[in-house]
Parts: C-alpha cells; sequence; structure tokens
C-alpha cells in the first residue's frame, strides 16, 4: 500500500486572479483555475444532479474533503432549498488539516465565513446534527484515515449507502492508489441501485478503471479545463452523455490507459471488463 501524503495548505493566487489553495507535500493547486466555491458549487451540486434531487432524505460521500469546499456548498443549497430534508454526509480525509485552513482563511473565502460556526463545530467534532432555519437537517460524519481502508471499515459494517459521491482527491498523477480499479469496485458496492458519482478529473485510465468495477460512465461540464469531467452512475438512466463506442479505441491507443497504482492482474481485469461492458457490448474484444 503506497504510503500517503500529509494534508498542508497554503493560500495560493493564481494568474487569473483566483484564489485557491495549493497542498505543499504534492505541490497541486485544489479546484483548478476555477477556484473551490465555483467548482464546488457547479461540478458537484449543480452537475451531479444533487440541485435536481427531490428525495427528501440524501445520503451524500464526499470523498476527499481537503478544504471543505463541496462541504460549504452542500451548506449554500440546502440553505436555500428545503425539499431535501434530511441530508447525512459522510467526509472523507486523513485528517481536518484543510478545514482549518479554511476557517482560517475566511475572510478569503465567503463561504468559510458564512458557515465559520458549522466549520468549528467540524473541528471540535466528527459527527453532528446541523439545522437550518427552512428545517433542512444536515447530519455530518467525519471519516478519518486513509480511504482505502475506512471505505473497507464501512462496506463491512453495512454502512449507509451513497446516493450522491463527490470525488476529489488529489489527481490520478500524483495519489494514483486512489483511482483504481479495486477501489471503485468496494465504492460501487456502498451504492444504490440509482447512486451518481462525479469528479473533476477527466483521465482515460480513472474512466476505464470506473467502467470496469461496473459503472457506467460519461463526462459533464468541464471544470476549469479544455477535457469534460467524468459523470459515473450505477444506472444508465442518470448518463446523459455516455461514453460513445470509440471510448474503446481512445483506452487502447491511450500512453496512460491504467493509473500507476494498477497491477498487472487489474490492468487484465480493466482490459477484460471493458469488453464486457453494457455499454460497450457491440465492440470488439480489446486485444
Amino acid at each position: 500500500m503506497s504510503k500517503s501524503f500529509g494534508n498542508k495548505y497554503t493560500i495560493e493566487k493564481l494568474d487569473n486572479g483566483v484564489i485557491s489553495f495549493r497542498h505543499i507535500q504534492s505541490g497541486e493547486i485544489l479546484h483548478g483555475s476555477v477556484g473551490p466555491e465555483k467548482e464546488a458549487r457547479e461540478l458537484y451540486i449543480v452537475a451531479s444532479g444533487l440541485s435536481e434531487c427531490h428525495k427528501s432524505a440524501v445520503t451524500i460521500y464526499d470523498v476527499g474533503t481537503g478544504c471543505a469546499a463541496q462541504l460549504l456548498a452542500l451548506l449554500d443549497f440546502l440553505k436555500e432549498n428545503s425539499f431535501i430534508r434530511n441530508l447525512k454526509v459522510f467526509s472523507f480525509d486523513l485528517e481536518k488539516e484543510g478545514i482549518a485552513a479554511v476557517l482560517a482563511a475566511q475572510d478569503t473565502f465567503p463561504a468559510a465565513h458564512r458557515h465559520r460556526l458549522f466549520l468549528q463545530k467540524a473541528l471540535e467534532s466528527s459527527q453532528f446534527q446541523w439545522k437550518f432555519e427552512n428545517s433542512s437537517r444536515l447530519e455530518w460524519n467525519f471519516i478519518e484515515g486513509d480511504f482505502r481502508e475506512t471505505l473497507a471499515r464501512m462496506k463491512d459494517d453495512n454502512n449507509e449507502k451513497a446516493d450522491f459521491i463527490f470525488y476529489d482527491f488529489f489527481s490520478p498523477a500524483s495519489h494514483p492508489w486512489l483511482w483504481t480499479y479495486e477501489l471503485f469496485t468496494v465504492l460501487k458496492a456502498q451504492s444504490n441501485s440509482d447512486t451518481c458519482f462525479v469528479t473533476y478529473s477527466s483521465a482515460t485510465c480513472v474512466k476505464a478503471a470506473l467502467l470496469a468495477a461496473g459503472w457506467y460512465v460519461g463526462t459533464t461540464i468541464a471544470s476549469g479545463k479544455k477535457a469534460r469531467s467524468i459523470f459515473a452512475a450505477t444506472s444508465m438512466n442518470h448518463v446523459s452523455a455516455p461514453l460513445p463506442a470509440k471510448f474503446i479505441s481512445t483506452f487502447r491507443m491511450s500512453d496512460k490507459p491504467f493509473c500507476d497504482a494498477e497491477t498487472q492482474k487489474t490492468k487484465a481485469i480493466i482490459s477484460e471488463k471493458l469488453n464486457e461492458h453494457l455499454q460497450f457490448k457491440s465492440l470488439p474484444q480489446v486485444e
């Protein structure tokens, strides 16, 4: 198992004026060129389908909580929308360094300032309920540790499954062990029959791993880059822009068809399962 980086952050102002965070150990800029508030709102709230969800009770896996951009966007969303009465959020990360960082920088990030009392509570407690004036309620659960291990424990404990998954870990290039076929397989087992998954990544290796793990995979808006981000679901009915049949050719010709953490065994499994996937059932076998 690869060693995970610790999570330490510094504020970074980009050339386009956007202010975000840099992960010190890997050097990655969080949320690309669009910044945390815009990406969280447009990609994870809107493009995920959450903003159009009319279930009264919803469970979200906030995977790679980092500096709490998705969590803050969820708080804004619940404050303004009352049709989801009960939202349960499981936030996964190594620790709460990102939450502490955004709270300390609340004068720079309006959403952090709006929800500073929630962030303070989140640093003090890893499980609590937060009520809104419109009677909506959020139950927050922080799951600390390596995601591969904590997700496996949740599966073994038969914990509550996800309706939406916001997958916002560091990139496949710097943290490939968090973007593998085996991990996406366990994550699918923790999903419902109509779960929606969204991530900023557009990588071919991520699409292939998700498909092999049994997800239906498509694309959604581009989050601060030319390529469109990945949208996946456990039901094809939720995928409005599915990957076309030519994805198999893209996979074959890619100079990066697999994430670096895949083994020879899982690489073979991915290649085989792509051929068998219902999304590509009419395509020839990958050699």
